[in-house]
């Protein structure tokens, strides 16, 4: 069963809105991680907030590695404390 919670009013259903945010940047996966692709992932997200798909707060984090043992990442991270 997800949990429901409110955001400024707002019904916020994490397990939903964590699918459909991983769904929607699939397509980013295999892109090299650059600061245009942190900034590209920030307005896709800001325009399905926008649109009303998405609700959850989020921040988006670059980890890079400069020892090279690890792969660079973009994070998103939800606010969970919603």
């Amino acid at each position: 069963m997800s949990e429901k919670h409110l955001f400024y009013d707002k019904e916020i259903v994490r397990q939903k809105q964590h699918e459909y945010i991983q769904a929607l940047l699939e397509k980013y996966k295999n892109d090299p991680v650059t600061d245009e692709l942190k900034q590209k992932i920030y307005d896709e997200l800001c325009e399905e907030r926008f649109k009303g798909n998405i609700s959850i707060p989020f921040q988006i984090i670059v980890k890079r590695d400069n020892s090279g043992i690890h792969h660079d990442y973009i994070e998103v991270l939800l606010d969970t404390r919603v």
